[in-house]
C-alpha cells in the first residue's frame, strides 16, 4: 500500500519558540484530517541554510522529543528522515525507538543516516570524523540497535561501542523489529544497504532513483528493499502559483535557479564520477499527480512530501488531501490492498 507522509516544518524562519511546536501540532491533525498516513522528522541541531544568513541558527525542534509527542495524539506513523546516529549512543537510541514503537502503537519506522553536516558534530562536542569512519560507526549501531532489540541481554565489542550486560524492555510492538531504513545515495555509503530493510531516497530525477534502485538491489542480492522517498513539492491551483511562492525558499535551498530544479537538473558528482540529479515538483495537482504516478510505476511506497516553503505545508496537505492522493488511491487502487 503506497503511503503518504509529512516532512515535518521542525524549523522555521517566521514560526518560533512554544509557536513553533503549535504549528507543528496543527500540521499532524491536519494530516490526519486529510487522509495522510504518517509524520516524519528531520534529525538536525543547527537549521543549516540561515546561520550565514541571520548569524544564528533558526529555531529547530528536537526531532525524538517532537516524534514521541505527536505520535501520542495521533493514530498517524512516525518515522525519521533520517536520525543522525553519530549524535547519539546505540544502545539509548534503540531505547528510544522502542519506546516511540510503543507511543505510536507499532506504526513507527527507523530512518537512520551517518550525518554530515560538520558544524553540527563540533557545536554539540561530538567531535568530527572522515565520512569513512562515520560509516563504520553506523554500521556498528545498527547492529548494536538489532541486538538491543531482540536480545535479553547484551554484550558487544566492536571498534567504536562496547556493551557489557545491556539490556532493553519492554521490546518494540513490531516483530521482528521496527523496520530500519537508510537515507544514502552515494556507492560508499549505499554498502549499509545490506544491513537495514528500506531505503529512504532523497528528491532524485526519476531515472536516477531508478538507477541507484538497481544498484541497491544487486548490493542486496537481488533482494529490492522497502521504498521511500522525499518528494519535494509546491502546490497550487495553477503552475504560477506555486512558482511564486516556492521560489524563494526553493533556490535558497537547493542552491540553484528554480528552472532547474523544476527540471530535476540540480547535478551533484559522487564518488567514482556518478552523477545524480535532483530537483522539486512544482505545479497544479495535475502535474503533482503525473509525477508521483511515474515514482509509483518505479516501485516507490511511501512518499514524505517536503512542502515548499515548510511555512506553506498546512496549505499543501489540503491540496493534496483535496485533489491529489484520492486520485492517486483510485489509479493505482490494486497496489493499495493490504
Amino acid at each position: 500500500m503506497v503511503k503518504f507522509g509529512i516532512y515535518l516544518p521542525t524549523f522555521s524562519r517566521e514560526i518560533t519558540s512554544r509557536k513553533l511546536y503549535e504549528f507543528n501540532l496543527e500540521v499532524a491533525r491536519e494530516a490526519e484530517r486529510n487522509g495522510l498516513d504518517w509524520l516524519w522528522s528531520v534529525d538536525h541541531l543547527h537549521a543549516f541554510d540561515a546561520i550565514e544568513q541571520v548569524g544564528r541558527s533558526l529555531d529547530i525542534l528536537e526531532s525524538t522529543t517532537l516524534i514521541s509527542a505527536l505520535a501520542a495524539v495521533t493514530n498517524l506513523g512516525v518515522g525519521f528522515c533520517v536520525l543522525c546516529l553519530p549524535f547519539r549512543n546505540p544502545a539509548l537510541t534503540a531505547k528510544i525507538a522502542a519506546s516511540i514503537d510503543l507511543i505510536s502503537n507499532g506504526k513507527f519506522i527507523l530512518g537512520v543516516g551517518a550525518g554530515w553536516r560538520k558544524e553540527e558534530f563540533l557545536g554539540y562536542g561530538y567531535g568530527w570524523s572522515k565520512f569513512g569512519e562515520r560509516l563504520e560507526k553506523t554500521k556498528e549501531s545498527i547492529e548494536i540497535i538489532k541486538l538491543m532489540w531482540r536480545e535479553s541481554i547484551v554484550s558487544y565489542n566492536g571498534k567504536y561501542f562496547n556493551l557489557q550486560g545491556g539490556e532493553l524492555w519492554p521490546k518494540p510492538l513490531q516483530k521482528p523489529h521496527p523496520p530500519i531504513w537508510f537515507g544514502g545515495v552515494g556507492p560508499k555509503a549505499l554498502t549499509l544497504m545490506k544491513y537495514v530493510d528500506g531505503w529512504l531516497a532523497p528528491p532524485l530525477h526519476p531515472e536516477d532513483f531508478s538507477e541507484r534502485l538497481d544498484y541497491i538491489t544487486e548490493l542486496r542480492g537481488g533482494e529490492k528493499p522497502q521504498l521511500g522517498y522525499e518528494f519535494y513539492t509546491a502546490i497550487d491551483e495553477n503552475m504560477e502559483k506555486a512558482i511564486e511562492k516556492s521560489k524563494p525558499s526553493l533556490e535558497r535551498w537547493f542552491g540553484r535557479s528554480i528552472e532547474s530544479i523544476m527540471t530535476f537538473e540540480t547535478g551533484v558528482k559522487l564518488p567514482g564520477g556518478i552523477r545524480v540529479r535532483y530537483g522539486a515538483t512544482v505545479g497544479d495537482p495535475e502535474k503533482c499527480i503525473e509525477r508521483l504516478s511515474d515514482f509509483i510505476k518505479r516501485g516507490v511506497e511511501h512518499f514524505i512530501l517536503h512542502f515548499m516553503p515548510l511555512e506553506d505545508t498546512i496549505n499543501g496537505i489540503k491540496f493534496y488531501g483535496k485533489y491529489v492522493i484520492p486520485y492517486i488511491r483510485d489509479e493505482f487502487r490494486d497496489l493499495h490492498e493490504e
